[in-house]
């Protein structure tokens, strides 16, 4: 379980990975825990900003929203 902030789509259904293989971002519909874990997340909310603003100046994304993961979790578990 993370704990921190998370880049997501402005629904909240998919959020932010990082490929670890590849060095590349994709976003992951949230279906289960083990997609949050694969999730960017941090714990510096200064931090995630700086990460959002410069992935989408490369245009590695589009418009997403900063949330804390706890907000998913709790979705995910009603």
């Amino acid at each position: 379980m993370q704990f921190g902030y998370i880049l997501c789509t402005p629904d909240h259904a998919k959020v932010l990975c990082v490929k670890k293989d590849s060095k590349k971002v994709e976003l992951k519909e949230v279906q289960n825990e083990e997609v949050l874990n694969e999730a960017l997340c941090l714990n510096n909310l200064t931090s995630l900003k700086n990460i959002y603003e410069r992935f989408k100046e490369l245009k590695l994304v589009d418009e997403l929203d900063i949330v804390n993961i706890a907000e998913i979790q709790n979705r995910l578990h009603r």
